[in-house]
């Protein structure tokens, strides 16, 4: 299973946060989505890879606000997270005309068919983010896995 966010987020003790465009300001957990939510429903279906594609930002601006409360993650295993930047930073996007998008699809578009497996197939990703001369020195992608076996994006279903 895949899923993939781009928009407004966060990231706030470990928990990730998809923010809806109608969410009121200052963010708050109550009012957005929370990652590890969508993570059980994957998990529910007993799949054989999870891969969470994040192309967020994970920097927080509101520390007043408390943790939403989630059902602890069972240690399932094979879950792989892909993060467009690294905690407490921003993801930055490239504008074409009427079209943007994140660096990190700009990249990630470039290497998600390659047959080999999938953190293989993110570390070339991060690798050619690192080259970017647009955000050098501002975003660095972060990859987070508890793949226990070699599982690709290209494996037969």
């Amino acid at each position: 299973a895949i899923f993939y966010y781009a928009g407004h987020g966060y990231e706030h003790s470990g928990r990730n946060y998809m923010v809806p465009i109608d969410a009121p300001q200052p963010y708050a957990p109550e009012n957005c989505i929370s990652v590890q939510r969508i993570l059980q429903k994957m998990q529910q279906q007993q799949t054989a890879l999870n891969l969470i594609l994040l192309d967020t930002c994970r920097k927080w601006y509101n520390p007043e606000c408390a943790l939403s409360q989630v059902q602890p993650l069972e240690p399932w295993g094979n879950t792989v997270y892909g993060y467009a930047t690294s905690e407490d930073a921003e993801a930055y996007e490239l504008q074409d005309g009427a079209f943007s998008s994140g660096i990190f699809m700009k990249y990630l578009k470039k290497h998600i068919l390659q047959e080999k497996k999938v953190t293989h197939m993110l570390d070339d990703v991060l690798e050619d983010i690192g080259r970017d001369p647009l955000v050098t020195g501002k975003q660095v992608m972060e990859i987070k896995h508890t793949l226990k076996e070699a599982r690709s994006l290209t494996d037969p279903i």
